[in-house]
């Protein structure tokens, strides 16, 4: 929150984020060739990660959080808000999200 006032303060206008938190099975390695390598993250967790992060423009979350990245958690963040079941591309069922209250400590629930 303090980026965000930094940035309205100094720049007159405003900074929008959106990241998309998904769980899962992904393949990891470096790609390229030519004195030019990567390393990227493949996979259906990494593609609807990406779809979750557009979704955060619909919704005007900062964050969206898949129903199986809070599955993993120990205990849910606090400030944890449901924004329901969307309907993703590439997807024949639809994925529940939820967003992060920007109002509520999210730090009280991390564990670093």
């Amino acid at each position: 929150m303090m980026i965000h006032r930094l940035i309205t303060e100094r720049f007159g206008g405003e900074l929008r984020i959106g990241i998309g938190i998904n769980t899962g099975v992904v393949i990891a390695g470096t790609i390229g060739g030519g004195g030019k390598l990567e390393f990227t993250l493949i996979g259906d967790t990494v593609n609807v990660a990406a779809r979750v992060e557009q979704l955060t423009k619909t919704t005007g979350d900062a964050i969206l959080l898949t129903q199986e990245c809070v599955d993993a958690l120990a205990s849910p963040p606090p400030g944890l808000i449901d924004r329901g079941f969307h309907v993703l591309k590439g997807k024949s069922a639809a994925v529940q999200v939820f967003g992060l209250d920007q109002e509520s400590d999210v730090r009280a629930g991390l564990p670093c």
